[in-house]
Protein backbone atom coordinates (compact mmCIF):
# COMPACT_ATOMS: atom_id res chain seq x y z
CA UNK A 1 0.00 0.00 0.00
CA UNK A 2 2.79 2.63 0.30
CA UNK A 3 3.40 2.94 -3.24
CA UNK A 4 -0.50 3.17 -3.91
CA UNK A 5 -0.21 6.41 -0.90
CA UNK A 6 2.39 8.14 -2.94
CA UNK A 7 1.19 7.58 -6.25
CA UNK A 8 -2.13 9.51 -4.47
CA UNK A 9 -0.26 12.07 -2.57
CA UNK A 10 1.66 13.04 -5.75
CA UNK A 11 -1.54 13.15 -7.66
CA UNK A 12 -2.74 15.74 -5.15
CA UNK A 13 0.22 17.60 -5.35
CA UNK A 14 -0.05 17.50 -9.05
CA UNK A 15 -3.26 19.15 -8.64
CA UNK A 16 -2.38 21.81 -5.79
CA UNK A 17 0.39 22.99 -8.38
CA UNK A 18 -2.53 23.41 -11.10
CA UNK A 19 -4.88 25.10 -8.82
CA UNK A 20 -1.85 27.66 -8.25
CA UNK A 21 -0.67 28.03 -12.36
CA UNK A 22 -2.07 30.78 -14.22
CA UNK A 23 -4.38 30.68 -17.17
CA UNK A 24 -3.71 28.54 -19.50
CA UNK A 25 -1.58 29.91 -22.55
CA UNK A 26 -2.75 29.55 -25.79
CA UNK A 27 -2.64 25.96 -27.39
CA UNK A 28 -2.22 24.96 -31.05
CA UNK A 29 -3.31 21.52 -30.73
CA UNK A 30 -6.61 19.93 -30.69
CA UNK A 31 -7.30 17.10 -28.49
CA UNK A 32 -6.60 13.81 -30.61
CA UNK A 33 -3.28 15.88 -31.76
CA UNK A 34 -2.25 16.25 -27.92
CA UNK A 35 -2.98 12.97 -27.07
CA UNK A 36 -0.87 11.71 -29.96
CA UNK A 37 1.99 14.24 -28.85
CA UNK A 38 2.74 12.41 -25.95
CA UNK A 39 3.67 8.41 -25.66
CA UNK A 40 1.79 7.48 -22.38
CA UNK A 41 -1.26 7.93 -24.66
CA UNK A 42 -0.35 5.78 -27.57
CA UNK A 43 -2.91 2.74 -26.95
CA UNK A 44 -5.64 5.34 -26.93
CA UNK A 45 -5.24 6.93 -29.75
CA UNK A 46 -4.38 3.37 -31.20
CA UNK A 47 -7.99 2.39 -29.83
CA UNK A 48 -9.45 5.67 -31.46
CA UNK A 49 -8.07 5.41 -34.76
CA UNK A 50 -9.22 1.49 -35.03
CA UNK A 51 -12.60 2.78 -33.89
CA UNK A 52 -12.70 5.41 -36.63
CA UNK A 53 -13.22 8.03 -34.38
CA UNK A 54 -10.31 10.77 -35.04
CA UNK A 55 -12.33 13.50 -36.24
CA UNK A 56 -14.69 13.18 -33.36
CA UNK A 57 -11.93 14.38 -31.13
CA UNK A 58 -10.55 17.48 -33.60
CA UNK A 59 -14.21 18.99 -33.56
CA UNK A 60 -14.74 22.03 -32.56
CA UNK A 61 -16.62 21.03 -29.47
CA UNK A 62 -15.42 21.38 -25.87
CA UNK A 63 -15.11 17.49 -24.20
CA UNK A 64 -13.04 16.27 -21.34
CA UNK A 65 -10.87 13.47 -21.72
CA UNK A 66 -10.22 10.86 -19.22
CA UNK A 67 -6.92 8.97 -21.57
CA UNK A 68 -6.20 5.60 -19.80
CA UNK A 69 -2.41 5.97 -19.62
CA UNK A 70 0.17 2.89 -21.16
CA UNK A 71 0.23 1.85 -17.38
CA UNK A 72 -3.50 1.66 -17.36
CA UNK A 73 -3.62 -0.99 -19.82
CA UNK A 74 -0.95 -2.99 -18.93
CA UNK A 75 -3.34 -3.63 -16.19
CA UNK A 76 -6.63 -4.15 -18.56
CA UNK A 77 -8.00 -7.26 -19.83
CA UNK A 78 -5.54 -8.42 -23.07
CA UNK A 79 -7.96 -10.53 -24.10
CA UNK A 80 -10.87 -7.48 -23.46
CA UNK A 81 -8.48 -5.77 -25.90
CA UNK A 82 -7.59 -7.95 -28.36
CA UNK A 83 -11.58 -9.10 -28.85
CA UNK A 84 -12.57 -5.49 -29.64
CA UNK A 85 -9.79 -5.01 -32.11
CA UNK A 86 -10.22 -8.63 -33.76
CA UNK A 87 -13.65 -9.39 -33.87
CA UNK A 88 -14.25 -12.18 -36.62
CA UNK A 89 -11.82 -13.93 -38.46
CA UNK A 90 -11.01 -13.60 -42.53
CA UNK A 91 -9.40 -17.47 -42.24
CA UNK A 92 -5.98 -16.88 -42.33
CA UNK A 93 -5.51 -17.91 -38.36
CA UNK A 94 -3.88 -16.24 -35.86
CA UNK A 95 -1.15 -14.08 -36.39
CA UNK A 96 2.38 -14.93 -34.09
CA UNK A 97 2.52 -12.35 -30.96
CA UNK A 98 -0.16 -9.84 -31.94
CA UNK A 99 -3.14 -12.14 -30.41
CA UNK A 100 -5.10 -10.28 -33.57
CA UNK A 101 -6.77 -12.31 -36.47
CA UNK A 102 -5.82 -11.94 -39.83
CA UNK A 103 -9.08 -10.14 -42.13
CA UNK A 104 -10.77 -9.19 -38.66
CA UNK A 105 -11.98 -6.27 -38.09
CA UNK A 106 -12.65 -4.00 -35.06
CA UNK A 107 -16.00 -5.03 -32.87
CA UNK A 108 -16.96 -1.05 -33.79
CA UNK A 109 -20.14 -1.05 -31.86
CA UNK A 110 -18.13 -1.55 -28.34
CA UNK A 111 -15.04 -0.50 -28.85
CA UNK A 112 -16.82 3.13 -29.49
CA UNK A 113 -18.75 2.42 -26.21
CA UNK A 114 -15.40 2.22 -24.56
CA UNK A 115 -13.85 5.11 -26.13
CA UNK A 116 -17.08 7.19 -25.70
CA UNK A 117 -16.95 6.29 -22.32
CA UNK A 118 -14.06 7.96 -21.44
CA UNK A 119 -15.30 11.45 -23.10
CA UNK A 120 -17.41 13.89 -21.53
CA UNK A 121 -19.15 16.24 -24.44
CA UNK A 122 -19.96 20.12 -24.11
CA UNK A 123 -17.20 20.92 -21.32
CA UNK A 124 -13.40 21.27 -20.54
CA UNK A 125 -14.08 20.16 -16.55
CA UNK A 126 -11.21 21.99 -14.07
CA UNK A 127 -10.30 20.23 -11.13
CA UNK A 128 -12.87 22.08 -8.79
CA UNK A 129 -15.69 21.48 -11.08
CA UNK A 130 -14.89 17.55 -10.06
CA UNK A 131 -14.68 18.26 -6.42
CA UNK A 132 -17.37 16.21 -4.41
CA UNK A 133 -19.25 13.72 -5.51
CA UNK A 134 -21.28 13.79 -8.93
CA UNK A 135 -22.15 11.68 -12.14
CA UNK A 136 -21.47 13.30 -15.49
CA UNK A 137 -23.05 11.68 -18.87
CA UNK A 138 -20.22 10.33 -21.48
CA UNK A 139 -20.47 10.53 -24.59
CA UNK A 140 -21.06 6.77 -24.85
CA UNK A 141 -24.66 7.72 -23.24
CA UNK A 142 -23.94 6.37 -19.80
CA UNK A 143 -22.66 8.19 -17.02
CA UNK A 144 -19.36 8.53 -15.08
CA UNK A 145 -19.24 9.08 -11.27
CA UNK A 146 -16.58 11.33 -10.16
CA UNK A 147 -15.57 11.66 -6.74
CA UNK A 148 -12.77 13.81 -5.02
CA UNK A 149 -11.73 13.12 -1.51
CA UNK A 150 -8.42 14.20 -0.03
CA UNK A 151 -7.16 16.06 -2.90
CA UNK A 152 -7.90 12.95 -4.97
CA UNK A 153 -10.18 12.20 -7.81
CA UNK A 154 -11.36 8.84 -8.72
CA UNK A 155 -13.64 7.73 -11.40
CA UNK A 156 -16.16 4.94 -11.63
CA UNK A 157 -19.17 3.25 -13.25
CA UNK A 158 -21.67 4.12 -10.82
CA UNK A 159 -24.29 1.42 -11.84
CA UNK A 160 -22.76 -1.48 -13.98
CA UNK A 161 -25.56 -3.45 -14.74
CA UNK A 162 -27.28 -0.27 -16.15
CA UNK A 163 -25.04 1.50 -18.57
CA UNK A 164 -26.18 1.90 -22.38
CA UNK A 165 -23.86 0.40 -24.20
CA UNK A 166 -22.82 -2.00 -21.01
CA UNK A 167 -20.01 -4.33 -21.16
CA UNK A 168 -21.67 -5.92 -17.77
CA UNK A 169 -21.27 -9.69 -18.48
CA UNK A 170 -19.84 -11.15 -15.80
CA UNK A 171 -19.18 -8.03 -14.35
CA UNK A 172 -16.79 -6.97 -16.48
CA UNK A 173 -17.28 -3.33 -15.92
CA UNK A 174 -16.84 -3.38 -11.93
CA UNK A 175 -13.19 -2.48 -11.37
CA UNK A 176 -10.85 -0.27 -9.36
CA UNK A 177 -12.00 3.16 -9.38
CA UNK A 178 -9.63 5.19 -11.85
CA UNK A 179 -7.38 8.17 -10.34
CA UNK A 180 -6.32 11.04 -12.00
CA UNK A 181 -2.73 10.84 -12.29
CA UNK A 182 -1.51 14.42 -13.31
CA UNK A 183 -2.42 17.55 -13.75
CA UNK A 184 -5.20 18.48 -17.03
CA UNK A 185 -3.36 18.93 -20.15
CA UNK A 186 -4.93 21.94 -22.03
CA UNK A 187 -5.86 21.35 -26.14
CA UNK A 188 -7.98 23.69 -28.34
CA UNK A 189 -11.09 22.07 -27.95
CA UNK A 190 -10.90 20.60 -24.28
CA UNK A 191 -8.84 18.92 -21.52
CA UNK A 192 -7.21 15.85 -21.09
CA UNK A 193 -6.66 13.97 -17.77
CA UNK A 194 -4.24 11.07 -17.19
CA UNK A 195 -6.16 8.02 -15.76
CA UNK A 196 -4.25 4.70 -14.11
CA UNK A 197 -7.08 2.54 -15.56
CA UNK A 198 -9.47 2.15 -18.12
CA UNK A 199 -13.46 2.99 -17.40
CA UNK A 200 -15.88 -0.42 -19.00
CA UNK A 201 -19.57 1.09 -19.75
Amino acid sequence: MPLLDRRLLLGAAGFGLLARLPAARAQSRNVIDTLAGDSRFNRFVELVGRAGTTDQFRSAAMVTVFAPTASAFNQASAALINNLLAQGSGGGGEQGGGGTLSGASPDLLRLRALIGYHVISGVALTPAEMQGDNTFKTVAGGVVRIASQNGVIALTNPAPEQQSGTFGAGGLNVGAPALIDGPGIPATNGVIYPITQLLYP
